[in-house]
């Protein structure tokens, strides 16, 4: 096992330095970044969202805000605790190595998956923690790479910033916490497919995140009793995929139920900004 978990080591030190591009190794900062991670993991035990608070990123931790409250929720310390619990277990994993770019650090971890391919040999899976620098190095997102991960031999194994979800994705910058909502009138749905283009979708003011392929989630603020004003900025993108965008907004109703107030399926004149006013009962 230790012998197969180096020579893991060995390509993904290789393959990083390589395909990391304006990123590279920042070996000092790894007793940093781990002091700040179980720094991290100690206030989430805690429940306490003031503690949380010194250890979680303000754009992290603002945007989980709005997200409960825009399904009728708030931060509890039970949800706190949970994030502890769910977090990457980086006492069962080997590191793999530090990423720095401008305000942005992320730890690499790589374990032996337990299975392996059509060939007997093993893979591996890798979990990452981004952290951004603002009053000293705060958690910004963690992700798992769950489906094991090998070369054509079987035996080389490595970890691409392609492989970084968007959210842990290194651009250097600290993203501005966002406007903190109030508990909508009635909760709501965004379902977007949006293949070759950039779906940028503004509900009452208030802008959701920027969609590129496909996400479903809670619209950010909600719905407003009445009018609401709706606005969906298409963006072409340069991929190999497109297809026709589709777009819709479903309010969720007290029975658990939802009823389609938006639905957008545009067959040209794609492209450019497109406005709505729907009601809300």
């Amino acid at each position: 096992m230790a012998l197969r978990i180096n020579t893991l080591l060995l390509v993904i030190f290789t393959g990083l330095w390589i395909l990391a591009a304006d990123c590279a190794f920042a070996q000092s900062l790894k007793p940093t970044l781990e002091k700040s991670w179980n720094t991290y993991l100690q206030a989430s035990r805690s429940g306490n969202e003031s503690e949380l608070q010194k250890t979680m990123s303000s754009f992290s931790l603002y945007t989980l805000k709005n997200k409960l409250a825009s399904a009728q929720r708030s931060l509890t310390p039970e949800i706190i605790k949970s994030f502890a619990k769910y977090s990457p277990d980086i006492s069962k994993m080997e590191f793999a190595g530090v990423l720095e770019k401008g305000d942005n650090a992320s730890l690499v971890y790589v374990r032996d998956s337990g299975k392996k391919d059509a060939s007997g040999n093993p893979m591996a899976t890798f979990s990452a923690i981004k952290f951004v620098k603002e009053s000293g190095w705060k958690v910004d997102a963690t992700m798992n790479c769950d489906k094991p991960m090998y070369q054509n031999d079987g035996r080389k194994t490595g970890f691409y910033l392609s492989d970084l979800r968007q959210d842990c994705a290194m651009d250097g910058n600290v993203k501005p916490a966002p406007a903190l909502v109030s508990k909508p009138y009635s909760s709501a749905l965004l379902d977007v497919f949006s293949y070759g283009y950039q779906a940028q979708v503004t509900v009452n003011g208030v802008p959701q995140e920027p969609v590129t392929a496909s996400w479903s989630g809670v619209v950010i603020g909600g719905l407003r009793k009445n009018k609401n004003n709706i606005t969906i900025r298409m963006t072409k993108v340069d991929t190999d995929k497109q297809s026709v965008p589709k777009i819709r907004i479903r309010q969720l109703l007290k029975n658990r139920t939802t009823r389609e107030v938006l639905k957008f399926e545009p067959r040209k004149n794609i492209e450019g900004v497109h406005t709505f006013t729907v009601s809300v009962i």
